[in-house]
């Protein structure tokens, strides 16, 4: 995705709907391809993902897969948001019915919806994968785009599930190095070779002190993490995976993946630096075990 990143360094933007009370016109067109998947690049996922032998497929592989469409749709000329300088705020992935990797798929990618944030503007971009006209899989990404306006809302801290919770009966599941390659193998695999994630150089051209990894690397893994902690991870089904970014992995570190207010269909994650002082993301996974 070179060709996308160079169109984004020109992409220009009409600000102007950024600054009003109002939220910004979405873009209508749908971007869509038929992705039929190739077994060695999905073995190459799992593996660099950590995924444990299952039955079913990786619940973000197709939302990785779909990031090119993504790239198309926050390029698209009517769209009033710059794409360099977009921060990945959160993700929710739905697994509607059962995933055939051996099928293609069609996949339908749009602007779903905008809304304001105390930093600015937070836009949703929404994947949709159908197999023989069925619909069997929904991802939304949610990008936060920072402006300085009037339109913005004041920061009003809402209720987490997490607050019912004792965090202190958290378990750590996995205590991980995270290599200072990590992001070009997963650029390798995913396509997304922001330079925040490549290197130091090109790390600090765009503000960052040391290259970051990428969020759905450090989400699959967690995820990846959590099934292979569970009894019967082989047929165990994740159904859903919901997910906010907190801050940034720099490369390299250790991190610590916990599980937390788990349930017989349903658990909380967080990733956190290796003294557990600082969240990177805390995700929630809604998930199915057979009996």
């Amino acid at each position: 995705m070179f060709r996308e990143y160079t169109k984004a360094l020109f992409k220009r933007v009409d600000a102007r709907q950024l600054m009003q009370f109002k939220p910004p016109t979405l873009p209508q067109r749908i971007y869509t391809n038929t992705l039929k998947i190739d077994n060695a690049h999905y073995c190459a996922f799992c593996q660099e993902v950590d995924w444990p032998a299952s039955e079913h497929p990786h619940p973000l592989y197709l939302q990785m897969l779909s990031l090119p469409l993504q790239m198309q749709c926050l390029l698209d000329k009517k769209s009033p948001f710059p794409l360099l300088g977009l921060i990945h705020a959160a993700n929710k992935v739905s697994i509607i019915e059962h995933v055939n990797l051996s099928e293609p798929f069609e996949c339908r990618v749009r602007f779903h919806d905008v809304r304001p944030h105390s930093r600015g503007w937070e836009v949703d971009v929404m994947l949709e994968a159908l197999q023989s006209g069925q619909l069997v899989y929904r991802a939304i990404s949610s990008y936060l785009v920072k402006v300085k306006a009037v339109h913005v809302a004041p920061f009003i801290a809402k209720k987490d599930v997490r607050d019912e919770c004792d965090l202190q009966d958290r378990n750590l599941i996995e205590a991980l190095r995270v290599n200072a390659n990590t992001g070009r193998r997963y650029a390798k695999l995913s396509g997304d070779y922001n330079p925040i994630h490549l290197s130091s150089i090109s790390a600090k051209a765009f503000g960052f002190k040391q290259p970051i990894a990428h969020g759905m690397w450090t989400l699959s893994r967690a995820v990846s993490a959590f099934v292979s902690h569970q009894e019967q991870a082989e047929s165990l089904q994740v159904e859903e995976v919901t997910c906010r970014f907190e801050k940034p992995v720099f490369l390299p570190s250790d991190i610590h993946i916990h599980q937390h207010c788990k349930t017989h269909t349903h658990a909380l994650l967080d990733v956190t630096d290796s003294d557990n002082s600082s969240t990177y993301l805390s995700a929630s996974v809604v998930f199915f075990a057979k009996s």
